[in-house]
């Protein structure tokens, strides 16, 4: 019972801060992701203590991970002209000028974690920044999505799951829960689609793709991180959110979705 409750608190700190980011200005908005971003990428490195011969250079790949993140912000907001992603790439070139002196045994994997965290990491984040900067109702009807999802797929596999999904990446997950969390995405996405309507952002049928889109890309990041998790050993990403674990175990889904739901909203908005 204190574990639900400690749960559904830090739960409802989360969802309220993440809320308030994004109807907040600009600049505020970037601190709050690029926050998250660096302490995302701070525990996807903490990953690496559990790989044998793989030793990053965990400082620099963060503030270089951060770095993208902020380029991208920078830029698609029109704080800065595209010239900015000169400085990520400088960062890129040190990186694999830094495997040179270390004398390492394993530059290559060294190298390679590196950059993944960018791209798992980063990129994922400067794409919600990108969403952010087509409309806010975007991004919180991403999140709303996702958290929706979760929410159904809990609720409906722990009364009638049965049939389970991928046992060996995650044993809790029955495909029972997977199509209850797809009814509640939709269900969020037809909410949005009248309460956008005067607006005129999308149309019905584009908010129910979209919904759909943000469930089954989400529903894939979570599998992802279990895959990682479960290969690794570890049952937690970190301690950043007390009943929940860290800060990837609540931006799982999100990693995933969000290059893929804003390829979509920019196909749909032009």
């Amino acid at each position: 019972m204190k574990n639900l409750i400690v749960r559904t608190i830090s739960g409802a700190v989360f969802i309220s801060i993440m809320v308030a980011a994004i109807w907040l200005p600009p600049y505020l908005f970037g601190i709050v992701f690029l926050l998250i971003t660096i302490l995302g990428l701070r525990e996807f490195y903490s990953f690496s203590d559990h790989l044998e011969e793989v030793k990053t250079e965990k400082i620099f790949s963060i503030i270089s991970g951060g770095l993208l993140f902020l380029c991208f912000f920078l830029y698609f907001f029109q704080f800065a002209p595209i010239q900015i992603f000169s400085i990520y790439t400088l960062c890129v070139v040190i990186l694999f000028l830094s495997e040179l002196f270390r004398k390492q045994k394993n530059p290559i994997q060294n190298i390679a974690t590196s950059l993944m965290g960018h791209v798992y990491i980063a990129l994922p984040f400067s794409f919600i920044c990108m969403m952010e900067n087509e409309h806010k109702i975007f991004v919180l009807a991403f999140f709303l999505i996702i958290w929706a999802s979760d929410t159904g797929a809990y609720l409906v596999g722990i009364c009638i799951g049965k049939h389970k999904m991928f046992e060996r990446v995650s044993p809790k997950k029955t495909w029972e829960g997977l199509f209850g969390g797809m009814l509640f995405a939709l269900i969020v996405g037809f909410v949005f689609s009248k309460v956008t309507e005067s607006e005129g952002l999308l149309e019905l049928w584009q908010w129910l793709v979209f919904a759909l889109t943000v469930f089954a890309s989400g529903t894939l990041g979570d599998l992802m991180e279990s895959l990682f998790k479960r290969s690794l050993d570890i049952k937690d990403s970190g301690s950043f959110m007390p009943g929940h674990g860290g800060l990837l175990d609540r931006f799982d889904s999100a990693i995933i979705a969000a290059p893929v739901a804003f390829v979509f909203l920019s196909l749909c908005c032009r």
